[in-house]
């Protein structure tokens, strides 16, 4: 679909350009009009000054020559008579040897026409029937008017000039008229693009009446959301505050002298129970998850991970685990607080279990947001990498090394990244373990 802008342009291209050709048609018709007019009303005068110069004599009809214009007696003038009776036809002297031919009309009638006369020069004719002394006479004058048409040709052209140019102004007036009363939608669209990183709550309905009402739905739409964003985050961990009871009462129960001489029912509901909190973890940790359709919120790395990493220094202190940062000085990201802490946090918690000492996490912006994580454990090789986001897959099954949880955190992570519309990749670790890639749009 061609912009809003393109198709309002176009029309009212379309509607000036037809606009300017219809008035320059109707002047083009009316110019010619009038001069026609003009020259028609001065030969019917002429006209009406010969018809008293004609005399019956014996010889028939004769027109007084002392009493009409020399223009008539100079050949190829331009300026020509015809005047026929029943009996008889008169000619200018300055038709000399050429002829006109022009038909008989009734007393009383007039005629208009154009004719080509001695030379080719093009004539107006105006004809009129009257009456003499009982006779029937027409008189025939014609003009030759081709200088009327040169001049007419010269205006049309300087006339057809200025059209362009008015046609050209116009077009440009218009448009420049409807950018401007466009503009509102642009800065709109700029603003849902700040919306978009973060850098603003909602859209300014300082805008034209006519776009008003979309922009204050589209803002009650972003207050809604927000709401149920809230709403199910209370509800969830109203959920998980709720069932953490009962399933540590479950667990001690499990563990009771009374169930000890039955160990296969024990384990059996052991299992049981740490099935129930993997799944309880991850969907409610799924429930949570703002993506990237939260407004109004940057995550800065350079504040809100230190204590991230504190935090994790102090878990794993007995271990000497070092993590190094790098972060990209003043970056943010239009993102939900929550989601990038818990993304980073799993990525982080993970390296810490498995590294022998030290821990590097990597953020920078590239076309995207990117988290690299490394560690110098173990690593695994190019199978397990392939299961490592499946839900409760644990890569120390078969390793020497066992580390604490439940394999969820990397699972966590996928759907986090799923959210942002991103991207995570494993491989080997340039320090020996393994390194783990999240690239998010």
């Amino acid at each position: 679909m061609k912009s809003l802008q393109s198709r309002l342009g176009v029309g009212l291209t379309i509607s000036i350009v037809l606009l300017m050709l219809v008035q320059w048609l109707a002047v083009s018709f009316n110019i010619r009009h009038v001069a026609e007019d003009f020259v028609a009303s001065r030969l019917q005068h002429d006209a009406e000054d010969l018809l008293p110069t004609l005399q019956f004599t014996d010889d028939g009809l004769t027109v007084n020559e002392q009493r009409i214009s020399s223009v008539y007696s100079t050949p190829f003038s331009g300026h020509y008579f015809r005047i026929q009776s029943p009996t008889q036809t008169l000619r200018s002297r300055s038709l000399w040897d050429e002829e006109i031919t022009t038909p008989t009309i009734s007393p009383g009638e007039v005629n208009e026409f154009h004719t080509t006369g001695p030379q080719g020069q093009p004539l107006l004719v105006w004809q009129g029937g009257y009456m003499k002394r009982g006779q029937h006479v027409t008189i025939s004058v014609a003009e030759d008017i081709f200088h009327i048409e040169e001049d007419i040709t010269e205006f049309m052209f300087w006339y057809s000039a200025v059209t362009l140019l008015a046609i050209i102004l116009f077009i440009l007036t218009q448009l420049t008229i409807l950018r401007y009363s466009l503009r509102p939608l642009e800065q709109v669209r700029q603003q849902i693009a700040l919306l978009e990183r973060g850098e603003t709550h909602s859209l300014s309905e300082a805008v034209p009446a006519e776009i008003r009402p979309l922009v204050s739905e589209f803002n009650q739409l972003l207050t809604i959301m927000s709401q149920r964003l809230k709403r199910s985050r209370n509800a969830t961990g109203n959920l998980a505050h709720a069932l953490k009871t009962p399933l540590s009462l479950m667990v001690q129960l499990i563990e009771r002298d009374e169930l000890s001489s039955a160990p296969q029912l024990q384990q059996e509901l052991r299992q049981s129970v740490s099935r129930i909190q993997q799944l309880m973890e991850r969907e409610l940790k799924r429930a949570q998850l703002a993506g990237k359709a939260t407004s109004g919120q940057q995550f800065c790395f350079e504040t809100e991970l230190p204590p991230l990493v504190d935090t994790l220094q102090r878990i794993y202190q007995e271990r000497s685990i070092v993590i190094n940062t790098t972060i990209a000085h003043n970056i943010q990201y239009a993102a939900d607080r929550e989601d990038l802490l818990e993304l980073i946090g799993n990525l982080l918690d993970n390296a810490c279990k498995w590294a022998e000492h030290q821990v590097r996490l990597s953020i920078s912006y590239n076309h995207g947001l990117l988290i690299e994580i490394e560690d110098d454990g173990p690593g695994c090789s190019d199978d397990a990498m392939l299961q490592l986001t499946q839900r409760g897959t644990r890569i120390d099954e078969n390793s020497t090394k066992h580390v604490d949880g439940h394999g969820l955190g990397l699972a966590i992570v996928q759907d986090i990244v799923t959210a942002y519309a991103g991207t995570l990749k494993f491989k080997r670790a340039a320090i020996g373990g393994l390194a783990v890639s999240v690239t998010l749009s």
